[in-house]
């Protein structure tokens, strides 16, 4: 990607990079972007006549596709800056003229290079704020998630990119990252320790390229469906898994791991909930009206019969049925129990095997 022929002299600069892929939500801004916008529009570093040296914001496709330069300052038709009583409403329309060109930026290139993206919007400008929206799930570059794994130390995948030459410039820049693992499409959710683990390899990322500052907003937006169709790679995630079915319709399963049922437990862990909160975001930016349909497994366990399988299984299915619905999922859903899968069964030469069970504990979702 080559850098940007910005003239940084005069004002402030806000940097915003967008993945915005088909595996993530469209791209929308916080509160806490839209405070950066508000502060460097409200900026004293403008000249007061017309001369061009006025805030601005710009905004690029982390794939380089697209850049757009919009001007935060708000100014009178003669060119002079506007104190007057128009000058919120001024603000407010050029903060949201960014926001429309966030949403609006498009991924036109297939895999997800952040690293890349990031180095090259800020090339060339005056270090300021840096806004990153994106998933984080970076598929190529020097930092492929799906070659890096989630259990590698993010000090040492920091060291390594460093050693490559490969961080972005990012020293005296104030960086925010937004919609870290908000995912769409066929994209997994994160279940909490892989969403905690890629929030730490950004933080590692961020530290280690020298920024001034890295912050995470974790503060979740309505999800919209995403306006990229170009083919884009899936991060396995542990204990989750998706397919692209007829249709387009997404299959989703999420196992005992990630749920945290154990036994005969249908009462979902604290990270499930969150897992389950990314699942909803996901069903909802799919942007379907059709049902969305839950289905329960248990396993076989010694002195359990059918009928109490099938009630746990049930049971299971209800539980995350009515997390989605109280994550947002407005469609309708419909939910039962499988109970245990025919032909699949825990025993094995006379003896129950955890491991096999704990695979066939399990909930699908289809939407």
């Amino acid at each position: 990607m080559s850098p940007k022929a910005v003239n940084p002299a005069g004002g402030d600069r806000v940097v915003l990079v967008a993945s915005a892929g088909a595996n993530e939500p469209r791209p929308v801004l916080t509160e806490a972007a839209r405070k950066i916008l508000l502060d460097a529009a409200n900026s004293g570093n403008a000249s007061p006549q017309g001369s061009g040296n006025s805030s601005v914001a710009l905004v690029s496709a982390a794939d380089g596709a697209d850049s757009r330069e919009i001007v935060l300052t708000p100014r009178r038709a003669d060119g002079s800056l506007e104190h007057g009583l128009q000058r919120p409403s001024l603000i407010e329309r050029n903060v949201q003229a960014v926001a429309d060109a966030v949403a609006a930026t498009v991924a036109a290139r297939p895999g997800l290079d952040l690293l890349g993206g990031i180095d090259a919007a800020v090339r060339g400008v005056a270090p300021g704020r840096l806004v990153v929206v994106s998933s984080g799930l970076s598929t190529a570059g020097a930092f492929d998630l799906r070659q890096v794994g989630w259990d590698a130390q993010p000090a040492t995948v920091a060291d390594q990119l460093a050693a490559k030459n490969a961080l972005p410039h990012l020293e005296n820049w104030h960086v925010l990252f937004t919609g870290i693992g908000s995912v769409a499409g066929a994209q997994p959710p994160l279940p909490g320790p892989a969403h905690d683990k890629l929030l730490q390899y950004w933080q590692a990322i961020c530290a280690r390229a020298k920024a001034a500052g890295c912050d995470f907003d974790d503060k979740r937006v309505a999800a919209q469906p995403p306006l990229a169709t170009v083919a884009t790679p899936v991060v396995p995630v542990p204990g989750v898994t998706s397919v692209a079915g007829p249709a387009g319709r997404i299959s989703t399963t999420v196992s005992d791991s990630a749920l945290g049922f154990t036994g005969d437990s249908a009462v979902l862990s604290p990270g499930a909930l969150e897992l389950l909160r990314a699942l909803a975001g996901s069903i909802t930016a799919a942007g379907r009206s059709d049902a969305v349909i839950v289905r329960g497994y248990a396993a076989d366990p010694p002195g359990s019969t059918v009928a109490g399988r099938q009630a746990l299984a049930d049971l299971r299915a209800r539980v995350v049925s009515d997390a989605l619905r109280e994550a947002g999922v407005r469609q309708p859903v419909d939910a039962a129990g499988v109970g245990t899968q025919p032909g699949r069964t825990a025993m094995a030469g006379g003896r129950f095997d955890e491991t096999a069970a704990a695979a066939m504990r399990r909930v699908e979702i289809t939407y």
